[in-house]
């Protein structure tokens, strides 16, 4: 991918939050177990505006996937988004962006149920694993990559990011500050979390 990033989210919450700084740096973070090309292209939702219109950030992730079709490097567009204050659902407001910049609806896989990022990723696993697929690509904003990844991963597929730099999310300083201190929030829940379902688990 043209904006894939070079260097590996380790596996642990320290190894994320650390990747999470050098993202919020400016420096390159990727997950290094890369499916290959042509490649499954998951845009992750956010949110949708009174009217059916998409926000700015939407609308990025969108159309930046719509460049790497356009570019030859996808097979597969899973928009991924459920109904949220406003309707219709992020994915099918994200794939009505991606058709009118020209990716056919053939390659426009809609999953509209998540309303999370880690619904979306039990979500899209389960498609892909319907369709014999193992490993995706994730459009996102900069920052919200290394949650998505841990997601993705933890679901079992093989998952890279490809940041969005073009989103206003990162080109804007008070709201990169504000989505960093959110993510590193979200990676301590996401941990506690899953601590406390495994505890749950083994007193079963």
């Amino acid at each position: 991918m043209k904006e894939a990033t070079p260097s590996t989210v380790p596996y642990s919450l320290l190894g994320e939050i650390r990747a999470l700084v050098r993202l919020y740096r400016g420096e390159p973070v990727l997950e290094d177990d890369a499916p290959g090309s042509p490649e499954t292209v998951v845009v992750l939702g956010t949110q949708v505006l009174p009217g059916g219109r998409p926000s700015r950030t939407l609308r990025a992730r969108a159309l930046y996937a719509a460049r790497l079709y356009a570019g030859g490097e996808v097979a597969l567009v899973i928009p991924t988004g459920s109904i949220g204050k406003h309707p219709p659902s992020e994915a099918e407001i994200a794939a009505r962006i991606l058709r009118e910049a020209g990716v056919p609806d053939e390659v426009v896989l809609i999953e509209e149920e998540a309303r999370s990022t880690r619904e979306s990723a039990r979500l899209v696993a389960a498609m892909a694993e319907e369709r014999g697929i193992r490993g995706v690509v994730l459009v996102t904003d900069p920052l919200h990559c290394v949650r998505a990844i841990e997601a993705f991963r933890t679901e079992g597929l093989k998952t890279r990011a490809s940041p969005v730099y073009s989103s206003p999310m990162w080109r804007s300083t008070r709201m990169r500050r504000e989505q960093f201190l959110r993510e590193i929030g979200a990676l301590l829940w996401y941990r506690l979390r899953r601590g406390s379902a495994k505890q749950r688990a083994r007193s079963r």
